[in-house]
């Protein structure tokens, strides 16, 4: 979570990550969430540009738990709740799964997929890259 001035600077100053398949950038579109007990925080709405298409993941909450999940076990990693997914290949038995076998993807890699096709893939020497772009919108 972060103040909303937290928010704003990250959304004017954060450069977007340029991988092979794939561009992350942070839409100027800042959530408010209210708490009851303590002052409102805010989320960063996180998109992702594939071939002139776009992907938002509206309940990305970014914090150093969903950090720590990537980088220890990025074939378990998943934001969504329903498509589209950024998620990691070693989901056994699932939807992502049949997914990641019917397209023959790396599995050291992360994927987008919109529920039916891989819309692009993160080679695993790019998770690094993603890492680090995260963590700079923590700070």
């Amino acid at each position: 979570s972060m103040t909303l001035y937290q928010a704003n600077y990250h959304v004017e100053n954060t450069k977007p990550l340029e991988l092979n398949e794939v561009i992350f950038k942070i839409q100027p579109d800042i959530k408010e969430q209210k708490h009851l007990f303590k002052t409102s925080s805010y989320k960063l709405l996180i998109t992702a540009e594939v071939n002139h298409k776009t992907f938002v993941f509206e309940d990305c909450n970014l914090n150093k738990e969903l950090i720590a999940k990537l980088e220890k076990n990025p074939a378990r990693f998943l934001v969504g709740s329903e498509p589209p997914f950024l998620c990691g290949t070693d989901w056994p038995g699932s939807l992502i799964s049949d997914i990641v076998e019917a397209n023959n993807v790396p599995l050291d890699s992360l994927i987008i997929t919109d529920g039916e096709h891989v819309c692009a893939t993160i080679a695993n020497d790019e998770i690094s890259n993603l890492i680090n772009w995260f963590k700079v919108l923590l700070n």
